[in-house]
């Protein structure tokens, strides 16, 4: 039986979504591990799970699943563990249409599929209050090894063109969306280097930009860091946006810390998949992190991050 187009352009009721509208609009784009039963999924795991939550919004609509399936799956692939579930939350504004919750879905569901993971339990709905979609994904995934402790002397790498989703977001503020943002993922790259060896530790670069990163991968371990910006892979025009590109939105990018004799193998394991990566800088005998021979210590944020979260369709 075939839908009429016009069901489509239907408000969706308060609270939960129908029935009907799961098995039209909802579970054909999504991997299903199973039928969708009562109340919980069910899934098996063995032995040590990583899991990471992350939220999606104030992004245009086609882009909103995608950001929230790479932003919890690339935290699960960057501690060494391969993405295997995900849990889904899809909220809408009242009076959105099944239109957009399929343009919505079709986007996560898409990205699940390319890389083998099915989802397992979710909740649609729509709700008072929300003015903008909000999508909420968690992830597990098995662990494949611990990440290691960074030595003296280890490198610090950079995958990636820094200052891309800035760029995007510049883009967006001044009405022209554009369609980068499918780059923007470091789960390529992560999933490339968990089986090599030498890689120590990965951490992707998210709100903050990259001196946030460093900083966080500083203060949890204890190694010290001297980088050094003149080595880094810019994306282009990032460095005439007028703000500390080390500091603005750079989704997409990920850290990586490697043995040094390690380093011209992960470089080339990355090149061979199109994907840039850098020596930056080098794990020191300190505990801080400088750029360029500065201390970096407060980390505020930049203007470009106040458009997450208050994107409208236009």
């Amino acid at each position: 039986m075939t839908t009429s187009d016009d069901v489509f352009d239907s408000e969706l009721g308060l609270g939960k979504v129908s029935p009907e509208v799961m098995r039209r609009s909802v579970f054909p784009f999504l991997p299903l591990r199973e039928e969708p039963g009562l109340d919980a999924g069910v899934i098996e795991l063995t032995g040590r799970t990583a899991v990471a939550h992350s939220p999606s919004i104030g992004v245009p609509i086609d882009s909103l699943g995608f950001f929230a399936f790479h932003y919890a799956a690339s935290n699960v692939a960057a501690r060494f563990a391969r993405p295997r579930h995900l849990v889904v939350g899809i909220y809408l504004p009242l009076r959105s249409r099944e239109r957009e919750l399929r343009r919505v879905v079709a986007g996560l569901g898409g990205e699940a599929e390319r890389y083998g993971v099915t989802v397992a339990a979710g909740q649609t709905a729509t709700y008072q209050g929300l003015e903008i979609p909000l999508v909420t994904a968690t992830c597990l995934g098995e662990q494949l090894r611990e990440a290691g402790e960074p030595s003296p002397g280890d490198t610090v790498m950079l995958s990636g063109a820094l200052g891309g989703e800035a760029l995007w977001l510049k883009g967006l503020s001044e009405g022209r969306p554009g369609e980068t943002w499918r780059d923007f993922t470091p789960l390529p790259a992560a999933l490339l280097l968990q089986g090599q060896d030498g890689v120590r530790l990965m951490h992707d670069v998210s709100e903050g930009g990259l001196k946030k990163a460093l900083h966080e991968v500083a203060s949890e371990t204890g190694a010290g860091m001297a980088i050094d910006s003149g080595r880094i892979r810019y994306a282009e025009g990032a460095c005439d946006l007028g703000i500390d590109v080390l500091r603005a939105p750079t989704y997409g990018c990920l850290i990586a810390i490697v043995d040094s004799s390690s380093v011209e193998r992960v470089e080339g394991v990355l090149r061979e998949r199109g994907i840039p990566c850098t020596a930056v800088g080098e794990i020191t005998g300190g505990e801080d992190l400088y750029v360029d021979g500065s201390l970096i210590e407060e980390l505020g944020r930049v203007s470009l991050d106040e458009i997450y979260g208050t994107f409208r369709e236009r």
